[in-house]
């Protein structure tokens, strides 16, 4: 096990990394109404700089605003959808200025008359930094009169740390995929209302991108649906570094980036990464075809 651990970190010596993260991602029990959600959203940013003042990014999932059944309830989530700028941005952007941490999370967005799945990023001088619209939906989101994003993913900057914005099902795109890895990023944050307990797409995330890899999500009963709340962080040696689900929680971690990308250090990376992948894919074939 010690040389195993010993040949992962000359892979990725973290020890000699310039550039730190501190992050929370969170599970977050939604409310049919939006207005408990803003306060829920705000109180569980208000618990983590209290428990965790050095976390400099917060991390919500998908479409938290409400529930999320939007092939039982179209009308429903186009009346709770909202523009960007609009109510949930303004209070988001009054605590990341208060707190001078970046959040990000998902709301349905009413732009103009076209509804789209939207995940928003917060700076911590209370700006909009960037909004990734969900590209490849599912087809309840399109029964639903949903919209998808002109973008495969947004890369954005955080704190020096190359950045990509997806959600969910986006991730289930091969082109999506392909995108993902030639942008070589540093950090991927992927947001769910995704309701799977098994480590399949984790560990599939966490060999495919050579990148720190987090999620969030939802947890709790919307109606007679429950979603489990699986939030995962992955390293870029595929190491799951946490994992947590069965309740509203949030989790931390600190992600440590290497200065400099070799090309043979990458290149063996993604040998030793990639090859258990590919076994990983057969021994789960029928998943992994329901994944797609």
């Amino acid at each position: 096990m010690t040389a195993r651990i010993g040949f992962k970190a000359a892979l990725y010596n973290e020890q000699s990394a310039a550039k730190h993260l501190e992050i929370a991602s969170v599970a977050m029990h939604c409310d049919r109404e939006p207005d408990v959600n803003r306060s829920r959203i705000a109180s569980t940013i208000e618990t983590i700089m209290q428990a965790n003042p050095d976390v400099e990014l917060i991390f919500f999932g998908e479409m938290t605003l409400g529930w999320y059944n939007p092939s039982r309830f179209p009308e429903y989530h186009r009346n709770i959808s909202e523009s960007i700028p609009g109510e949930t941005t303004q209070m988001l952007a009054s605590l990341a200025l208060a707190y001078k941490v970046y959040i990000c999370t998902g709301i349905s967005e009413l732009n103009s008359e076209t509804l789209h799945n939207t995940q928003v990023l917060l700076n911590p001088k209370g700006e909009i930094q960037a909004v990734h619209r969900k590209k490849n939906l599912k087809q309840a989101e399109r029964n639903a009169g949903y919209q998808p994003g002109t973008l495969k993913a947004s890369i954005t900057d955080i704190k020096g740390v190359k950045t990509g914005m997806v959600i969910c099902s986006d991730m289930a795109s091969p082109s999506t995929m392909w995108f993902l890895m030639r942008s070589q990023l540093d950090l991927i944050l992927i947001s769910l209302a995704d309701d799977d307990q098994d480590d399949f797409v984790p560990t599939f995330n966490a060999r495919m991108f050579d990148a720190w890899v987090t999620t969030a999500n939802r947890h709790g009963y919307e109606d007679t649906k429950f979603w489990p709340g699986q939030i995962v962080v992955s390293d870029p040696t595929g190491n799951i570094r946490i994992s947590e689900q069965g309740d509203e929680l949030y989790i931390t971690c600190e992600l440590s980036f290497t200065k400099t990308r070799s090309c043979v250090k990458t290149l063996i990376r993604n040998v030793w990464l990639k090859t258990p992948l590919i076994f990983h894919v057969l021994r789960n074939w029928r998943r992994a075809k329901s994944y797609l």
